[in-house]
């Protein structure tokens, strides 16, 4: 019964994904720039700053110009790379990788309505398990797919 819940709940969770284009790769994504002009003008302006002190400095050779090069490329990389980590019933709980990268998505992100109702209306749930969601649903005005997972595990 447990796994039949779980398996609705990953048909969901399959929905969400789809829908917002949510499967693990990367992709290119300059939004960074357009979120936060100033702060990547400011990195670009220490770098440039850096290298001229490392080009002035009788102290620092090619070798340190490359690496400072390289480091500044490795992390631009970081910036302009986005991922959508696709939402998991075997995530919910537990302390994943993924988890750190996207937040704990099965407190923030709600159930739709017409899932909700799918299951009152199903025989998935006991009636005490269907009174519980119904409760905390009226309580709330909404639920949280760990509200869900949470009534069995």
């Amino acid at each position: 019964m447990n796994n039949e819940l779980n398996t609705l709940l990953q048909e969901e969770l399959d929905k969400i994904n789809r829908e917002e284009n949510r499967n693990d790769r990367p992709y290119f994504d300059v939004s960074f720039i357009k979120l936060y002009p100033g702060l990547y003008g400011l990195m670009c302006f220490l770098f440039v700053l850096t290298m001229s002190l490392l080009l002035y400095s009788d102290s620092f050779g090619n070798i340190e110009y490359s690496v400072c090069c390289i480091i500044f490329i490795i992390c631009n990389f970081f910036f302009f790379f986005h991922i959508n980590p696709s939402y998991r019933v075997a995530d919910i709980d537990k302390g994943a990788w993924k988890n750190c990268y996207t937040g704990d998505w099965y407190i923030e992100v709600h159930v739709r309505e017409a899932f909700i109702k799918t299951l009152l209306d199903g025989n998935v749930l006991t009636e005490s398990e269907k009174q519980r969601l119904t409760k905390q649903y009226d309580k709330k005005g909404y639920l949280y797919f760990s509200d869900i997972y949470r009534l069995r595990n």
